[in-house]
């Protein structure tokens, strides 16, 4: 059979698959139209009971109508989720085919798409991406192959590994990879401008990005690759993976995607709809920080802005860099090791010549406690035991001030001036046990640094009293508070992504693993773009350990897909550590190293609208630069690292500081850059923000930094 025969052959097969896509369509429509009918008429009535006999329905009837109409309104919801779903197949109903014969079977076509779509006979016209037997499809050449399915390894032979490109609903051609390996549709689609939003990739999968997203077994998973490798769209596939995998335990509301910011979180948030399933919760690390101090912190950003700062004193440079390190999450376990044993600094509790409680009486209740109790149990329990007794003690001044008062004083007024009495003398009392007994999450962490340099000591006590909460300090505090059990971990999340995991201190991650103690992980970073001043090295060997898995398994992302051949070469060359960048084999224009002025960035961007380019973005080493430039470039959109951070909807342009741009990705980079020192940091700042950029990049500086920078192309 010719290729064009094969051709008009494929092209029956896709049009089959639509006219039936289109079927089930309008059966789900139909469905939503009756559920909305059905919903009618049950308020109907309902009302015309209400109307001739208003007492007709008692409680329990309008309980019982309620559970009626939700349970329709659900019925509902799952046929309009499968019109979207079935919608999304019409233009590109499949991708990909391998032809498997299992070993004494016959051989079975196994056509890949975004969902699986049977016949009218129950036969599987398109399998779901997920499914075990499509791994083959990511992982597999033709000959022996096996895949692991729920049954067992199964073993065979694959006669046959075809890709499908679709145009406007329209099988284009097709590529036999036993007959000519090639990525060429994968370069199709990542020539492509981009949209305000990440794109799946579920039909070029990699397969080293495959094994990650059916990576089933490990409790923790870290995901290390360079900028553009595909880390977070490997682990948004990852989570509908294993929501497919899991579907009668893992849902959406049970998976938490720790995020840098708003303006992430929203680039995102179409990812997991596109592949059909509900969006996950997004979520900061600063607003669950937060959430167990109950006190507000420093935003993240003003972090950075501050050590970026050079005529800033390095009072700041030293705390991260004493705060970051693996040592203080030792030195915070030994100091919640001590006051689990030992409690707070108890003190006699004393009124005049009466004791209510004596330090050691305190100290011996708080340590014959149970257990298996927490600190902040205990001493609840402590509480409640003082407080009865300052209860008798209450009765016995009540009865001496009336003998006193009430020469002085008849009926109401005796009773409000024996109260007031009462309330002014053990006044000192109540608040010597508030001082004791109810923990000031601020006060307790300065304790717990008792033996730390004694400028960051001092530090961490003026912030206490001034409830200031630097950034490097909230996570030590939550982690206290988690630790000792005056806050409560969320037991609800069963998994856990957090991106950007290289700019998390030891002690963050620590405190992730008390937070959510049964949510498997998925971590994802870059070494390279750990670029926080004072920070140490990152070390992804280490994650592991942070989440009681030593032994916890690492996969790499080697090749870098978002930029261009030419702009890699430009970040691998800023990497200070000499790291080797693989580009992809996709080639474009060269990047542009010149003097700034703002007419050449103006210029730059005109001529990238002019080439279709959608997405662009302004990236600055600094906030205060930012928005500098924002106010210069017309209708731009300013990102400062704020929770009310939003990405424009029509691409537009984007001016950001480095920090607020991690994780993004834009058709065209303008990086806008001071003269600077060049440091293994600054390079690392460089480079997260020359790596942005998918098709065009021009950096912009001084001549000084430019022959300091010394880049050859």
């Amino acid at each position: 059979m010719t290729q064009q025969q094969e051709l008009l052959q494929e092209r029956e097969y896709a049009a089959r698959v639509q006219q039936i896509l289109l079927a089930v369509i309008s059966r789900y429509k139909e469905y939503t139209q009756f559920h909305d009918e059905n919903i009618r008429d049950i308020l109907a009535d309902a009302w015309e009971e209400l109307r001739l006999k208003p007492t007709a329905l008692s409680t329990q009837d309008l309980e019982q109508l309620a559970g009626e109409i939700d349970r329709v309104l659900a019925r509902k919801s799952f046929s309009a989720d499968q019109v979207a779903r079935y919608e999304r197949m019409m233009l590109n109903p499949f991708f990909g085919r391998v032809d498997f014969r299992e070993d004494g079977e016959e051989s079975e076509r196994i056509v890949v798409g975004l969902y699986s779509l049977k016949d009218e006979k129950g036969n599987l016209l398109v399998h779901d991406w997920r499914a075990p037997v499509c791994s083959l499809y990511y992982d597999a050449l033709p000959g022996r192959v096996s895949f692991e399915s729920p049954s067992g390894v199964i073993e065979g032979e694959m006669t046959r590994k075809r890709q499908y490109h679709m145009e406007d609903g329209r099988l284009k051609y097709f590529v036999d990879t036993d007959v000519n390996i090639q990525d060429e549709m994968l370069l199709d689609i990542l020539s492509q401008a981009t949209s305000p939003h990440m794109r799946t990739v579920v039909s070029t999968i990699q397969k080293e990005q495959n094994a990650v997203i059916r990576q089933d077994e490990a409790d923790v998973l870290s995901v290390v690759g360079a900028a553009g490798s595909g880390k977070t769209s490997v682990a948004m596939h990852r989570v509908a993976y294993l929501m497919y995998r899991r579907r009668n335990l893992l849902e959406a509301s049970r998976i938490s995607i720790l995020t840098p910011g708003n303006a992430f979180s929203e680039y995102i948030s179409t990812v997991l709809p596109d592949l059909g399933e509900e969006n996950a919760p997004t979520v900061t690390l600063r607003a669950i920080c937060e959430k167990l101090i109950g006190k507000h912190t420093e935003a993240p950003a003003k972090q950075v802005e501050t050590l970026l700062n050079s005529e800033n004193d390095d009072l700041r440079r030293k705390s991260v860099r004493f705060k970051s390190d693996a040592k203080f999450s030792q030195l915070l376990q030994s100091f919640a090791t001590h006051f689990r044993n030992v409690g707070p600094a108890f003190q006699d509790i004393t009124l005049g010549k009466f004791t209510l409680a004596t330090r050691t009486e305190m100290k011996r209740l708080y340590h014959d406690q149970i257990s298996i109790l927490s600190p902040a149990q205990r001493l609840t329990r402590l509480k409640l035991i003082l407080e009865k007794r300052l209860g008798d003690w209450e009765r016995s001044l009540k009865a001496q001030y009336e003998e006193r008062l009430k020469q002085s004083y008849r009926g109401r007024e005796l009773d409000m001036a024996v109260r007031l009495s009462i309330t002014k003398q053990l006044r000192p009392v109540r608040a010597k046990l508030r001082s004791m007994l109810e923990i000031d999450p601020l006060s307790l962490y300065a304790q717990a640094l008792a033996f730390a340099p004694e400028e960051l000591k001092t530090a961490a006590w003026e912030n206490a009293q001034a409830s200031l909460i630097w950034w490097e300090d909230a996570p030590g505090i939550a982690w206290l508070q988690l630790r000792l059990g005056f806050a409560e971990p969320d037991k609800k999340i069963l998994h856990l992504v957090i991106d950007e995991a290289q700019d998390y201190p030891d002690i963050a991650l620590r405190m992730l693993r008390l937070y959510h103690p049964v949510a498997r992980v998925t971590l994802l970073g870059d070494p390279s773009q750990r670029t926080l001043t004072g920070m140490p090295p990152c070390l992804p060997e280490t994650w592991g350990a942070c989440f009681d898995r030593k032994d916890a398994p690492i996969l790499y992302l080697k090749r870098c897909y978002r930029s261009t051949q030419e702009i890699t070469r430009l970040c691998g060359a800023l990497l200070p550590l000499g790291d080797k960048l693989t580009a992809f084999g996709r080639e474009g224009d060269w990047p542009q190293i010149t003097p700034y002025s703002f007419d050449e960035l103006r210029e730059s961007l005109d001529t990238w609208h002019g080439k279709g380019r959608k997405t662009l973005a302004v990236i600055t080493r600094t906030i205060a630069e930012a928005v500098r430039l924002s106010h210069q470039i017309k209708g731009s959109v300013l990102l400062t690292g704020d929770d009310d951070d939003v990405l424009p909807d029509d691409g537009g342009v984007v001016v950001a500081s480095y920090q607020q741009t991690k994780g993004l990705e834009f058709d065209g980079v303008a990086v806008v850059w001071p003269d600077a020192e060049v440091t293994d940091g600054e390079l690392r700042r460089l480079y997260t923000a020359c790596s942005r950029a998918l098709h065009e990049l021009r950096l912009l500086t001084t001549p000084d930094m430019i022959r300091r920078l010394g880049i050859v192309l």
